[in-house]
């Protein structure tokens, strides 16, 4: 006897869904659960592969293992490929950037001086190739984000499929020489710079001694997009706004007050008016020799140390020192050359005498 029609249709809804890939789903599961709940809603629906009824769904809970478990449903319902993780992941790194420290790179020499323009889709395929051309176990994932390329890169080995949970960040900006990096080890630093370079058409990279967890303050010193003052204020101080007390009362005698005006102009000049780039160190390592009977210095080893300054906001705190009077004005050039010279990794050493050349050794 024939089944009835309506017990043939559930029968058919009934169908169990193939699950995806056991990795991919693992991936998803893990980048959700990082996922703060206030940013939640936000990230999956920058990701842009849920619908607004699946995130409606969503809100039903605030377990987020119960929202993980969710969110890796929807995904087996539509088939999430590992394309489908990656964008996600990327999502949600580029939302917490400043989990991550943050290294620059600097590339220079373009190889062709007549190309001065790269299209988008011919350097993510020329990148892709570069990369793929050295390693087989590696995976690589673009996405466009604001007016910044990120590629998601996974590195494998021989024997090893890539490890998806610790990747490297790529930030670049097209038609520029820079690159944000983070989580390269130095393995794989040869080809990610190879490929990078035959991509974005120069010759020569090196990595700048600049360092931060704030992506956007890396971007802000190296675009020279902070205050200008900084740069110029050695060559042209910017003008001084008089120096206001912050307590206006004509029975209140201010001590020191030409004093004070001194520090805050001098602090003005240096620093500008406007918001800093945020840096959460600087570092020195000195090495210095010994000064004395050239018999006795040769013998001697070289005076090395190691300084660092830390801060959430290094910039701003230094600032905040010489106008508190904590620390003397003007602030060392050590520090306050920091967004000028677009570092704060720092080795300073003796200047060594010029070494003869041949002529003169023989004379």
């Amino acid at each position: 006897m024939a089944a009835p029609a309506g017990s043939a249709q559930y029968g058919r809804r009934r169908q169990r869904i193939p699950p995806i890939d056991e990795r991919v789903a693992e991936l998803i599961k893990r980048t959700v659960q990082k996922i703060p709940l206030a940013e939640m809603r936000t990230i999956l629906k920058a990701w842009g592969f849920l619908t607004d009824q699946d995130l409606q769904s969503l809100v039903q809970t605030r377990i987020k293992e119960n929202i993980a478990l969710h969110v890796v449903q929807l995904c087996e319902e539509k088939r999430a490929t590992l394309n489908h993780a990656a964008d996600l992941d990327i999502v949600y790194n580029h939302a917490n950037a400043t989990k991550k420290t943050w290294e620059v790179y600097e590339m220079s020499k373009p190889s062709d001086p007549e190309i001065n323009h790269i299209e988008v889709s011919e350097f993510k395929a020329s990148f892709q190739r570069g990369i793929l051309s050295v390693m087989k176990n590696v995976t690589v994932h673009f996405r466009d984000v604001g007016d910044a390329l990120w590629i998601r890169i996974a590195w494998g080995s021989a024997y090893m499929k890539p490890n998806q949970y610790k990747p490297t960040f790529i930030v670049y900006h097209t038609q520029t020489p820079y690159a944000f990096l983070t989580g390269l080890t130095k393995t794989a630093r040869p080809i990610l710079c190879q490929a990078l370079l035959k991509a974005a058409g120069y010759t020569q990279i090196q990595e700048m001694e600049l360092k931060s967890r704030c992506l956007d303050s890396l971007k802000d010193i190296v675009f020279k997009r902070f205050d200008q003052s900084l740069l110029t204020h050695h060559m042209k101080p910017p003008p001084v706004k008089s120096f206001t007390p912050a307590i206006v009362d004509s029975r209140v005698i201010y001590e020191n007050l030409k004093e004070k005006e001194r520090i805050h102009n001098l602090t003005c000049k240096t620093f500008g008016d406007g918001p800093l780039p945020k840096l959460e160190y600087a570092s020195f390592k000195m090495e210095t020799a010994f000064k004395g009977e050239p018999d006795v210095a040769g013998k001697i080893e070289p005076l090395r140390c190691f300084v660092k300054f830390s801060s959430p906001h290094l910039l701003e705190s230094v600032k905040a020192l010489a106008l508190a009077g904590i620390a003397d004005a003007p602030v060392s050039s050590l520090l306050t050359c920091i967004p000028h010279r677009a570092r704060n990794v720092f080795k300073i050493q003796d200047k060594r005498p010029a070494q003869p050349t041949n002529s003169q050794a023989d004379n």
